[in-house]
């Protein structure tokens, strides 16, 4: 069944998105992979793949909708960074409308991307306590729709709970190691890092460099994302999430380990500084608010995940440090 999906990714170009398009060109080689561009910009990037392109706009829903209808599976790693959730809505209502209108047993697959911005709390670098489990059903639930992300993660809760399609939200922290994808392959927060010691002098972290993360390679997480595609395609009646959990049973959390950013920037400006980069080791500490984009002072963290366990997902790619001792070894040795 897996050999002639028809799937759309939006996001293809992105970090995130590029590196599962390319683990899906590797693992679904007969299926017609379909991604979403804004401009003709990216078909240059991406057709020679073997990629079809669409052009169109993450806020027209209308348009979402109607493209939705034509798919099996869709990967959506650009809103709610880019759209909003109408878009979202858009999406699940193209995907509920196809699974009424074809005639299959493989009901259609949305797998949405999150993050746990939506759990964040404290400031100033100070250490977090506050412990969250995405099997906190009742929790997810009371969360309010002004958190970061989450109106959008409720309404593909609400079609999990249907059960109308297959639809899983895979919520991840800080994400790290190189992209395989054919546009960015870069992270969000140690470059972010990396550029404010360039321009400063020396590292940095937020207040008291206690706070706490926590933290996936980016090809674990798109490996992640597969056992998920595959999980639905091999067992679609077992994909509806539980009544109880009002489609939350559906949320996976998608980090492997935590760690304490004061720690990790000190490492960062120590490799900084022996490649000569910068002119002064270690790292200083700043107020909230004065670093960069990306630089956080808060907490965002939860355990390990049972669910992603059940599927059979583990560690297989360097830890967080060792990634960034890679990243970041001395010149001569690069």
């Amino acid at each position: 069944m897996s050999s002639d999906l028809q799937i759309l990714i939006l996001g293809a170009s992105g970090y995130i998105g590029g590196t599962v398009l390319t683990d899906l060109l590797k693992q679904y080689k007969t299926s017609q992979i379909t991604t979403l561009i804004r401009d003709e910009a990216k078909q240059a990037i991406l057709e020679p793949l073997g990629v079809k392109t669409v052009i169109g706009n993450v806020e027209d829903a209308t348009f979402l909708q109607d493209l939705a209808k034509n798919y099996d599976a869709i990967f959506n790693f650009a809103v709610p960074f880019a759209g909003g959730d109408e878009s979202i809505k858009a999406l699940v209502d193209g995907l509920e409308h196809r699974a009424k209108v074809v005639q299959s047993e493989l009901k259609p697959i949305l797998l949405q991307t999150s993050g746990t911005g939506s759990i964040m709390y404290g400031k100033n670098g100070e250490a977090g306590k506050e412990v969250w489990k995405d099997s906190d059903h009742e929790r997810w639930e009371a969360l309010p729709d002004s958190a970061f992300f989450h109106s959008g993660d409720r309404i593909v809760a609400r079609a999990a709970a249907r059960g109308i399609i297959s639809a899983y939200i895979v919520m991840s922290p800080t994400v790290y190691g190189p992209g395989t994808g054919p546009g960015n392959k870069l992270s969000l927060q140690i470059p972010a890092y990396v550029k404010y010691a360039k321009r400063t002098g020396q590292a940095a972290y937020i207040g008291k460099g206690e706070n706490i993360w926590g933290n996936v390679h980016v090809q674990d997480l798109s490996d992640l994302y597969l056992l998920l595609l595959q999980n639905a395609i091999t067992y679609p009646s077992k994909t509806q999430a539980t009544p109880e959990s009002k489609g939350w049973s559906n949320l996976i959390y998608a980090g492997l380990e935590q760690h304490t950013w004061g720690p990790i920037i000190t490492l960062v400006g120590d490799l900084l500084y022996d490649r000569g980069d910068i002119p002064k080791s270690g790292a200083k500490s700043i107020e909230e608010g004065q670093g960069d984009l990306y630089m956080f002072g808060t907490n965002s963290f939860m355990e390990i995940s049972e669910k992603a366990k059940n599927l059979g997902w583990s560690r297989k790619q360097p830890t967080f440090e060792d990634a960034i001792q890679l990243a970041l070894k001395p010149k001569s040795s690069v």
